[in-house]
């Protein structure tokens, strides 16, 4: 066995070891005010008419069955990585540089506010992201250090505001070796027209109006 391979499965010991530190395959913290922690069907993590979440993968290469809502797929396209599941359904980079492909082929008008959440252990994901190429800096939400060969577990975020999407198609990388992906989620939610703040803005006076004279 190569001492590249004795240092990957010496890092996934480490890893397996330090479960103990949060739950697989289970958000820590709650974002864009949802607090469903994704363990099954009935928390996801958010809702929405665009939603689809990964919690446990089932493939090294393309994933296109999401766990929870929706339809889409998640890549790794660098065979050089030397990616393979773990027992616990993470996607596992071990042997080098990692990029991931996520695309939603779902096509939409107007304005949406839109975010790509991760979970990772190990290497963290390098910093930029892109929206069909449009480029966001990552939000880091929870980190808490691993022991062992050292890294941490982590959960970020990247968001965008997007108009007339034909599709969501993001990319992200880890330019490091020993990146373990446990969980992924998108959310898109419509932002709401003028006219629609108008008229909730109108609505709530005139229920005030009329509380006042029934007072």
């Amino acid at each position: 066995m190569s001492f590249r391979l004795l240092l990957s499965a010496g890092a996934l010991c480490a890893l397996s070891s330090t479960a103990a530190f949060a739950t697989s395959a289970s958000w820590d913290t709650p974002l864009a005010g949802h607090d469903g922690n994704g363990s099954s069907a009935a928390t996801p993590w958010a809702s929405g008419s665009v939603y689809a979440e990964w919690n446990v993968f089932d493939s090294f290469t393309t994933d296109a069955t999401p766990d929870i809502a929706g339809s889409g797929s998640v890549s790794q396209l660098n065979p050089g990585a030397g990616s393979f599941l773990t027992g616990s359904g993470n996607l596992y980079s071990a042997a080098g540089a990692a990029s991931f492909l996520v695309d939603l082929d779902v096509a939409q008008s107007g304005t949406w506010n839109v975010w790509l959440r991760i979970a990772t252990q190990g290497t963290a994901a390098d910093t930029v992201a892109t929206l069909n190429g449009i480029a966001a800096n990552k939000v880091v939400s929870y980190s808490a250090a691993l022991g062992g060969f050292g890294g941490s577990e982590e959960e970020a975020y990247w968001s965008w505001t997007v108009t007339d999407p034909l599709s969501l198609q993001f990319s992200f990388t880890s330019s490091e070796a020993h990146l373990s992906l446990d969980q992924l989620a998108v959310l898109a939610q419509p932002v709401p027209e003028p006219t629609t703040w108008m008229s909730l803005a109108a609505g709530l006076g005139l229920l005030g109006a009329l509380s006042r004279r029934r007072a």
